[in-house]
């Protein structure tokens, strides 16, 4: 939700829609490069001084975010024999159109990345990459306070007594990625009651309370809102245990969509973040 207040807000201008769209697509592409350095020392640094394949690593391979691949059903009439088709297919921040089936694809291939949005390193770098996308560093004082207007509500943003996880996704098979699409699309609240879930080692499973589709959420996939605290108590706390963001169905797919994470990673300058 801390996008869509974002976007949503009556003083937000068509710029600012688009730097956010924009840096979507920028985070699955850079994304690819398939960065491996470690964040020990880096992510002490201030955000600002971070570089391109620093920001992609927190956005796509850190304690806050993770990509996980999975295959789903074979397509009826497909190709056999035809292996991986040589693109990657659409993304849901882009959210163009497909048709047909791709060939020499008959099994879809599906790449979900999840993101603790509402943890602060993952707000930081994703407003870094709308820095970089920009040029930034290289701007006069005033050009850059001026877009550091337009991200401050972003950056600031106060995640309050929710969770925020949004969900990314590229697909090989560009009908399989419109069926998605349209899917995630016409998805609500009451509809994903008892779908989608984040479990934690404390609370155990938590229900979804709000849903954005990706035509809502500004270009950073479908977001889901989860409770910050039951009964009282934080639903997290750092320490061993696996935390785990589900989907139980999905079209095409024909399986549990599934990705983990470890909350005694999930320490970011001293803080526990999620």
């Amino acid at each position: 939700m801390l996008v869509v207040q974002l976007v949503m807000n009556a003083e937000a201008s068509m710029r600012t829609r688009r730097l956010l769209i924009a840096g979507t697509a920028m985070i699955l592409i850079v994304g690819m490069l398939g960065a491996s350095e470690k964040h020990e020392k880096w992510m002490d640094e201030p955000f600002r001084k971070w570089d391109q394949k620093q920001v992609a690593e927190l956005l796509n391979n850190s304690a806050w975010a993770q990509t996980k691949a999975f295959r789903g059903q074979a397509a009826a009439g497909g190709s056999r024999g035809g292996g991986r088709s040589g693109g990657r297919g659409q993304n849901a921040g882009t959210m163009g159109p497909g048709a047909g089936a791709t060939p020499g694809t008959d099994v879809a291939e599906f790449n979900f990345t999840a993101r603790f949005f509402s943890a602060e390193p993952i707000r930081e770098a994703y407003v870094r990459m709308l820095q970089i996308m920009n040029h930034y560093d290289a701007l006069p004082a005033d050009r850059q306070q001026a877009f550091d207007q337009k991200v401050d509500g972003l950056l600031h943003a106060d995640a309050g007594q929710q969770v925020e996880v949004t969900l990314s996704y590229a697909i090989n098979d560009p009908v399989a990625m419109r069926d998605l699409n349209e899917w995630f699309n016409t998805q609500t609240a009451d509809t994903l009651k008892q779908n989608a879930y984040l479990y934690t080692p404390s609370a155990g499973q938590l229900e979804l309370l709000k849903y954005f589709s990706p035509q809502q959420g500004g270009g950073l996939g479908a977001q889901f809102i989860f409770p910050r605290t039951l009964h009282g108590e934080p639903i997290l706390q750092p320490g061993p245990g696996r935390l785990r963001f589900q989907l139980s169905h999905l079209p095409r797919l024909n399986q549990t969509m599934y990705i983990d994470f470890k909350p005694k990673e999930m320490t970011y300058k001293g803080q526990f973040s999620y």
